[in-house]
């Protein structure tokens, strides 16, 4: 039941792993709804529940899913599989990993769409086409539209972003990945630091802080609890199996614990950042923070100054935006390739380039759900709002939820010490009542939050 010998190698360093579970983790989503989610519910009482359920959930269930890839040391579905044979506990365990397989293709299909566009707006912003957007809000939505709506704009660019993660991932994950996320994502730190400066000068960082940091403890309420709880869970992208993969080639003398509070540093340092900029030229603009994707791709570009300053003030910002979409990408696309390495004995290129092309085409449907498809819906909602509700509101949690219940309950005291690996013996206990009680019920109630139960129920309380 030891951690076995990694048939692939190892990261380099602690610190290459980092960077690129730092990478994995950052992703769009985060950056756009974080600082919004701040302003909305309380400010800095928002902040502090949403690092609690960092700690409280999120850092457990990262542990667990290295830990668990460390001890496997294969894809997830043998994996799985083979943790239930040892564990002689039932065979359907292996389900979990079908699932999370399925689902980082169904995320990684759209989220290359939008990745596509945040390609598509380094050449805008380096070109000086967004600098007429300056104050225009119609104009800034309309080109926006122009692109999201534009089936052969959108799919070039969607195709060209799948090409390039197809190519980092066919690399190898140190030669790829690794090496990527330590020149992109330190160089992406450093230009967003200097964006920040510039903010200070060009924008109003004093009310985008005090947006994000100073509010109405009142506004918390029980919606703004569940929406942290969500919001940590995602943002370490749990539930998809690209943690779980990372940490395959994880040394077995690495300290999980250490590293899952570095990378979460990273990742919510990140995010703040990021909301510092976009805030600080949204409100010094006079205009209203926008929830989601809209902050980014609409509101920005008419908040930015005009002329050369709003260039060299965009262009690097939407370079960082790429970078942590490609590496976020990357992640998901890794945990696909090893399956077809493992169970289709192919190699690391054609595996890469396989997978890539079956969340290409999946990502179709995605792309024309904003132009050719915009009007065939299932229930009220399109293909690209079909695919995030599987992926993002059932798929991840049940996931996440499933490894609760395994780690919590399903293995026993010897194998979940073995699992956890030499340097967090002592940590064994505590980390596997976490997953069983804490953890668990937080990811249970951002499942049934995100289904609409608690909706449910506060409309029957207020009938």
């Amino acid at each position: 039941m030891n951690i076995r010998e990694s048939s692939y190698g190892y990261w380099s360093s602690a610190r290459a792993f980092v960077w690129v579970a730092s990478g994995a983790c950052i992703g769009i989503g985060n950056i756009a709804r974080l600082p919004y989610l701040m302003g909305q519910y309380g400010g800095w009482v928002f902040l502090l529940v949403y690092l609690a359920a960092l700690l409280v959930m999120g850092l457990p269930l990262l542990v667990a899913e290295w830990a668990l890839g460390r001890w496997m040391r294969d894809d997830i579905v043998s994996g799985f599989r083979r943790l239930a044979e040892v564990a002689d506990t039932m065979r359907w365990w292996r389900l979990a990993g079908v699932a999370a397989l399925i689902g980082a293709a169904m995320i990684l299909s759209y989220y290359s769409v939008v990745a596509g566009w945040s390609l598509g707006y380094v050449f805008r912003a380096a070109s000086g086409s967004l600098v007429p957007l300056a104050g225009d809000g119609a104009a800034a939505t309309r080109r926006f539209l122009d692109l999201a709506q534009d089936p052969e704009r959108s799919l070039a660019w969607h195709t060209l972003f799948m090409v390039t993660t197809c190519a980092v991932v066919a690399q190898g994950f140190r030669e790829g990945m690794e090496r990527a996320a330590g020149y992109f994502m330190p160089a992406a730190f450093v230009a967003l630091v200097a964006i920040v400066l510039v903010a200070g000068r060009y924008g109003d960082t004093p009310a985008a802080a005090e947006y994000m940091f100073v509010g109405d403890p009142s506004k918390l309420g029980w919606r703004g609890v569940l929406e942290a709880l969500q919001q940590a869970f995602f943002t370490l992208a749990l539930g998809f199996g690209s943690m779980m993969t990372l940490g395959a080639y994880l040394p077995a003398s690495l300290p999980l614990g250490r590293l899952a509070l570095t990378v979460i540093l990273l990742d919510t340092l990140f995010s703040l950042l990021c909301g510092l900029v976009l805030l600080a030229f949204v409100l010094g603009a006079g205009l209203k923070p926008s929830p989601g994707l809209g902050m980014i791709f609409q509101t920005l570009p008419q908040a930015l100054p005009s002329g050369w300053l709003g260039i060299a003030i965009a262009t690097p910002f939407y370079i960082v935006i790429f970078v942590v979409t490609l590496l976020a990408a990357a992640a998901l696309l890794e945990p696909l390739t090893r399956y077809l390495m493992e169970s289709r004995r192919l190699t690391r290129v054609f595996a890469a380039t396989t997978s890539a092309v079956v969340v290409w085409y999946l990502g179709l449907g995605s792309l024309l759900s904003f132009s050719m498809l915009a009007e065939l819906r299932l229930l009220g909602q399109n293909f690209f709002e079909w695919m995030q509700w599987l992926s993002a509101t059932l798929i991840a949690p049940l996931s996440g939820l499933l490894l609760c219940v395994l780690i919590g309950h399903g293995l026993p005291a010897e194998l979940a010490r073995a699992v956890a690996g030499p340097r967090e013996q002592r940590w064994t206990g505590l980390w596997v009542f976490m997953l069983s009680y804490p953890a668990r019920i937080a990811v249970l109630a951002i499942l049934l939050y995100a289904l609409g139960a608690f909706d449910w129920l506060a409309g029957l309380w207020s009938a």
